[in-house]
């Protein structure tokens, strides 16, 4: 697979980290927003992202289908999760959003998908934690049914000079041929271009 054979993707998660990738892909291929707030994707459908992030105009210049319907995760073959990771009092990563969201793109992927992580998380957690999710929802196994990823998230709320399209992307991947396919997808979007670091655990390090 190449990234043009990436005809749709989805963003799962719309907040300050998903909403500008969502918006910045639905420019350059068919593109499914997915997030569990119903008010939220409310908004974004009358083009309107209630954190100010995004204007209007980006809104309407970009093809995303805003849902809260997980179904509609089946139209995609790349998905990008970009759920919070927020502390807990004990100052440990809450990875309940992260693993919920895991199950819900197992539950609706297909065979020959890539996932993508960006959520902030600790070296390891991809593959010790979100994979064994991704595999109990779908019955498909990684690295032969499906391959996985991640990009650490490098967006600032606030910051409209430092984005998506000019921030450097770290990519790492669970094989070769799946780096490949998510660099070139990134590079659809990023034009600062990507760096693609020797492994996932390296991927999440580097944040």
């Amino acid at each position: 697979m190449t990234s043009q054979g990436i005809q749709t993707i989805s963003v799962v998660g719309l907040g300050y980290v998903g909403l500008p990738i969502a918006v910045a892909f639905g420019k350059q291929v068919e593109d499914v927003g997915y997030d569990i707030d119903d008010t939220r994707v409310a908004s974004l459908q009358a083009g309107q992202d209630p954190s100010g992030e995004v204007s209007t105009a980006q809104i309407e210049s970009s093809k995303v289908a805003f849902t809260n319907d997980p179904s509609q995760l089946t139209k995609a073959c790349f998905h990008i999760v970009a759920v919070p990771t927020p502390l807990l009092g004990s100052r440990e990563p809450d990875l309940e959003p992260l693993l919920s969201a895991s199950r819900t793109v197992g539950a609706h992927m297909k065979k020959g998908d890539i996932v993508v992580f960006e959520s902030t998380v600790y070296p390891g957690c991809t593959e010790d934690e979100c994979v064994p999710q991704l595999e109990a929802a779908s019955g498909l196994t990684m690295g032969e049914d499906f391959f996985v990823a991640y990009s650490p998230e490098r967006i600032n709320p606030g910051d409209k000079i430092n984005t998506v399209e000019t921030i450097v992307k770290v990519v790492g991947a669970c094989d070769e041929r799946t780096l490949d396919t998510v660099a070139q997808t990134y590079d659809l979007v990023v034009k600062a271009g990507t760096h693609r670091a020797p492994s996932i655990r390296v991927a999440e390090a580097s944040k």
